[in-house]
């Protein structure tokens, strides 16, 4: 009787933790003894899968990269150096909106870059899917930045001016 109470115990425990991951596979075998024709092995098996979303869609930024994937680090259009942000930290990733701090450079007043990179914020919201019955994708960025290196944030603003990052701009 004690056998099969730690054996269920186990496997409720193991069904539990299996709900906290990503994707997980857990096999518990289970025989209480040598198996023999009046007691069969048990074998039990739970997949547990919850998909991240991903930031929008590569079609966004067909030649630049971290646009459809998830909890990108680093985030590019395939353009000019604004468009490109490094070393993303993300903070409520798979929330309904996650919020990134990273490196990237600003223009200068009178044209040009700074030579400095500079902190800038992300916000990736609207959460669903960039395609009907996909897989789930934050649909929006909007991103603020400072207007010189070491001064505060400015307001939001969409990311490349785009209300979405499922589709090119």
């Amino acid at each position: 009787m004690f056998k099969r109470f730690v054996r269920c115990a186990a496997l409720l425990l193991l069904s539990a933790l299996a709900g906290c991951g990503s994707s997980t596979t857990i096999t518990v075998t289970s025989s209480g003894g040598a198996p023999t024709s009046t007691q069969p092995q048990t074998t039990t098996t739970q997949t547990s899968t919850t998909a991240q979303p991903a930031l929008g869609s590569a079609s966004f930024a067909p030649n630049g990269h971290g646009f459809g994937t998830v909890q990108p680090s680093e985030i590019f259009n395939g353009g000019d150096p604004s468009g490109h942000v490094t070393q993303i930290q993300w903070t409520g990733w798979g929330l309904s909106t996650a919020y990134g701090t990273g490196l990237s450079s600003i223009f200068k007043p009178a044209g040009g870059y700074y030579p400095q990179l500079v902190t800038i914020q992300l916000r990736a919201s609207d959460l669903g899917s960039c395609a009907p019955g996909g897989s789930p994708a934050y649909r929006r960025l909007s991103v603020r930045e400072p207007s010189a290196p070491g001064g505060p944030l400015g307001p939001w603003m969409l990311w490349s001016g785009s209300a979405t990052i499922c589709t090119p701009p």
